[in-house]
């Protein structure tokens, strides 16, 4: 299957196509159940339900100039298993109007939002800007979330200049292997598109498990990439392929654009 072909599955998948997403803006708003400020219609989400937090996105005005309706996500309380940390969240509705407006359940499935635990342990859901973001997973196991964290980490410490701790991690566990399992074509698309500048921008929003053999798992890493020039973000996929008793191992890199 070619990696063309793949994206298209993704995209057009209903994980993909089923419901909106929460975007990394700082636009949106996360009001937890101690949040003085939250608005009547999340207070009142809360006593319907175990949500710990709802986020509010905004969007843009449309063409013909109405107000657009907020996004609104539900999310799950933070646990912690091994080195990994998660939440499961889902995408709300606004349904009715005026006092009679309330919140739904928009999506049939939950996504796992995951992030790999620090020397001070989870980090905060939606914290400040220098807190590593929880990345929005579908049909991911947590052990199979650490390793390709933890590999592409490892493969593009490199390009952004800088140390890093979960780089510093894999290295340690398994030394020399990491920068050897991306692919030569991958790596060279890779480091055209995402130069040390751009990989300081650069985070995975995104991952899903691609539907095939039991024996030969694949990955798809979503990432967006802040555009400083355009005032826009660039977004790339990265294939990751986990034969049945071999490494994991980056094997492709495309735009999405």
């Amino acid at each position: 299957m070619t990696a063309t072909v793949v994206l298209l599955t993704l995209l057009l998948s209903p994980a993909a196509a089923d419901a909106p997403h929460a975007p990394a803006a700082p636009s949106c708003q996360s009001f937890s159940r101690d949040s003085q400020s939250a608005p009547p219609l999340v207070r009142a989400w809360f006593t319907a339900s175990a949500d710990e937090r709802v986020v509010i996105c905004p969007q843009s005005a449309t063409a013909a100039g109405a107000a657009a309706v907020p996004l609104y996500f539900g999310e799950g309380a933070v646990s912690q298993h091994g080195e990994v940390c998660s939440y499961r969240s889902h995408g709300l509705t606004l349904v009715g109007s005026g006092d009679a407006a309330r919140l739904e359940r928009y999506e049939r499935s939950e996504a796992l939002d995951m992030a790999l635990a620090g020397a001070g342990g989870c980090p905060q859901p939606h914290g400040a800007a220098d807190t590593p973001p929880y990345v929005e997973t579908y049909d991911i196991a947590p052990a199979a979330f650490e390793s390709v964290m933890r590999l592409w980490s490892a493969a593009t410490a490199g390009l952004a200049g800088r140390p890093n701790e979960h780089a510093e991690h894999a290295a340690a566990a398994q030394p020399h292997a990491a920068q050897g399992r991306i692919a030569p074509e991958a790596r060279e698309h890779l480091e055209a598109a995402l130069g040390p500048d751009h990989m300081r921008t650069t985070s995975v929003t995104r991952i899903v498990r691609i539907p095939g053999s039991v024996l030969h798992h694949r990955y798809a890493l979503f990432l967006s990439v802040a555009d400083t020039a355009g005032g826009s973000a660039a977004l790339y996929v990265v294939y990751v392929d986990k034969p049945l008793r071999g490494p994991y191992a980056i094997t492709a890199f495309a735009e999405t654009n």
